[in-house]
């Protein structure tokens, strides 16, 4: 069920008593927390009652009592959310039935669960009374179609090799694919279509711009700064084969660059063959200067090793990528 077919359910079943949003996809989760808090508190409410109940650690009677009880001056129906629902749940189907089939009045009960039995009677009662919203994460191959689709939320419309472009260069995290979308329909105001040259102009941009800080800090053994832009890396969704691959990159081009200058070649030659941006040129010729040919050679070893520990070990990503950056810092 996407967030249209949500809404258009809350719309026909505004009364219903039970919201069962369950799933391993957190972007679809809150999404459709958000959409169903939209949905039932009312415009004047200005004071609305919601309480979030942890399932793990609270017990089934203060639950119950949250759904039955009303205080003096509550006029609109309170929302009791239990996250982390999946344990409340297992061990509290009879009594869950049990309500549902007398539900509160003046309450509406959201779990948020992970996992979702629809085999049984409680799922089916709660198909029957409520909502149950399916958020599970979708598979690599749909990554275009959601971008396309989520674009119409920004009021865009983006094109087929647009939405490819976009989805390779930042991963299948949706949270960072939204944020990035609301930036291009910010960027592109007065334009109604994002192409695959405004991901080009945009989102790319701000990888290289990333990565030439990275290898900025590297070439400085600036350790700490080099640390921290690692870890902004791994927030933004670059998985560590990626973040390899692009620091190897990076090393190989400013190699290329020492023996091309070597060879007497100008710096604007040097960077329409390397194919350097404008505005990164004077960085990257800093750094051009910075590493000795044995520096990129021993730092370009660390690298091919670290790329098949990546593919191969189970040592922790992150902290192979950490004792990589520490080692071509040194």
């Amino acid at each position: 069920m996407d967030i249209q077919e949500l809404k258009t359910s809350i719309a026909k079943k505004k009364d219903c008593p039970v919201f069962v949003v369950f799933g391993n996809e957190e972007f679809f989760i809150k999404e459709a927390v958000t959409t169903i808090k939209a949905a039932l508190i009312a415009d004047n409410d200005t004071d609305p009652v919601i309480i979030e109940i942890g399932g793990n650690d609270t017990p089934a009677p203060v639950i119950f009592n949250e759904l039955r009880g009303r205080s003096f001056f509550q006029k609109n129906k309170k929302l009791v959310i239990v996250i982390n629902a999946d344990n409340f749940v297992e061990k509290n189907k009879d009594s869950l039935e049990s309500y549902l089939q007398k539900p509160s009045t003046h309450a509406h009960l959201i779990l948020i669960c992970t996992g979702w039995d629809k085999r049984i009677r409680l799922s089916k009662l709660a198909e029957k009374t409520g909502i149950v919203a399916d958020c599970q994460k979708i598979k690599e191959y749909q990554l275009s179609n959601w971008l396309m689709s989520r674009a119409k939320h920004y009021k865009k419309t983006m094109n087929l090799r647009a939405a490819q472009r976009l989805a390779e260069d930042v991963g299948n995290n949706l949270a960072i694919l939204d944020m990035h979308l609301e930036k291009l329909s910010i960027y592109k105001d007065n334009k109604a279509t994002i192409d695959e040259s405004d991901v080009d102009a945009l989102v790319t941009a701000d990888r290289n711009r990333t990565i030439f800080e990275l290898t900025d800090a590297v070439a400085r053994k600036n350790f700490p700064q080099a640390l921290k832009i690692l870890n902004q890396m791994l927030t933004h969704g670059e998985n560590s084969v990626k973040i390899i691959t692009l620091l190897a990159w990076q090393i190989r081009r400013i190699w290329r660059a020492r023996q091309l200058l070597a060879q007497g070649k100008d710096e604007n030659s040097i960077s329409s063959e390397l194919q350097i941006a404008p505005f990164f040129k004077k960085k990257f010729f800093d750094q051009v200067r910075d590493f000795t040919e044995n520096d990129l050679m021993k730092k370009h070893a660390s690298l091919l090793e670290s790329d098949i520990q990546s593919k191969t070990s189970v040592f922790n990503k992150q902290l192979l990528l950490e004792l990589l950056v520490h080692k071509l810092c040194a």
